[in-house]
């Protein structure tokens, strides 16, 4: 009888093994999905993955948990989530700093392409230049002539070695030709509460988290990094405004799988996180942080990760960042 148990359970396991993934995804998810985000709490990334993690886990049927695990700009996380299990149950939200970290440290234990299957492109959105309501400067023009008559003197908060706020600063630094000295922190919340206690300057933080600030008078806003201006603060000008033309900055966020995780999976997952970016109360409040829903087909975040790793593979050559 024991036997004949034990070869019951063997056949049933075995049939299990050899289902096509899309008859494994059908009751996917069935438990709650783990969400990972590589910065501390309360930052851009961390705003964003948030709101999106609780409309898909509506949309999906079960709770998705979003997990903070802060470090190394996001390494120690994307190493956790792409050496993790690729079942649908362990996902990684990222910021384009994603795709350039592989620049910025000498070695990686992950490629931050082929490693990972995107879900998605989630939202995009620009970024502004912020300053503690004590720090002289009003303006990029009058920041400007600050630096350049105090060399080293003014001070800048980044979320970490190679976010989109370090590569924007220095890009800033190298058109400008100003010196400005930079201080990483591992997460954009830490950096804004010291730029809002006056231990440091400025920061370049996400529309999300700089206009709640900035309406409470904690931080003044000096410019935005965007080509355009943002529907948001359409009387604040941008950097190319105010003499760098053709200075661009905006990033992007996108949910990502472990590489080895079942097409069909994946596949629902993007279902979803489209059916979230469709819906007006979805819409609006991301416009309302700053940010405009992208979605789409998981091929085309390929595409945008590439294309924008190829970009700032070239700023981060032209300023001379060295690798960690």
């Amino acid at each position: 009888m024991k036997l004949r148990n034990l070869l019951a359970c063997g056949v049933a396991l075995l049939a299990t093994c050899v289902l096509p993934p899309t008859a494994l995804a059908q009751d996917y998810p069935n438990r709650p999905v783990k969400v990972v985000v590589g910065y501390a709490p309360g930052g851009g990334t961390d705003i964003f993955a948030r709101l999106i993690a609780e409309r898909m886990g509506r949309a999906l049927g079960q709770t998705m948990v979003v997990e903070n695990k802060a470090g190394a700009n996001g390494n120690i996380a994307a190493e956790q989530v792409g050496k993790g299990p690729a079942d649908g149950y362990n996902l990684l939200f990222v910021v384009n700093t994603h795709v350039t970290n592989v620049f910025m440290y000498t070695r990686l234990a992950y490629d931050p392409i082929k490693d990972f299957s995107p879900v998605g492109l989630v939202v995009a959105t620009p970024l502004l230049l912020v300053a503690n309501p004590a720090f002289p400067p009003n303006s990029l023009p009058e920041l400007l002539a600050f630096a350049k008559a105090n060399p080293g003197k003014a001070t800048f908060a980044t979320p970490g070695m190679g976010s989109p706020a370090h590569l924007t600063i220095e890009m800033l630094k190298a058109g400008a030709g100003v010196d400005i000295q930079v201080i990483h922190y591992k997460g954009a919340g830490p950096a804004q509460s010291d730029v809002m206690a006056g231990h440091v300057h400025m920061q370049i933080p996400t529309l999300a988290q700089a206009l709640p600030q900035a309406k409470a008078s904690k931080i003044k806003l000096l410019a935005q990094t965007g080509l355009a201006r943002s529907a948001q603060v359409p009387d604040l000008p941008t950097i190319a405004e105010q003499g760098l033309p053709g200075f661009q900055s905006d990033i992007w966020f996108a949910l990502l799988a472990p590489a080895a995780t079942p097409p069909a999976v994946v596949a629902r997952l993007n279902r979803a996180l489209n059916e979230v970016l469709a819906q007006p109360e979805t819409i609006a409040k991301l416009r309302e942080m700053g940010g405009d829903p992208i979605g789409g087909a998981a091929e085309q975040a390929v595409k945008v990760m590439r294309d924008d790793q190829a970009k700032w593979q070239k700023v981060i050559k032209d300023v001379g960042i060295k690798p960690e």
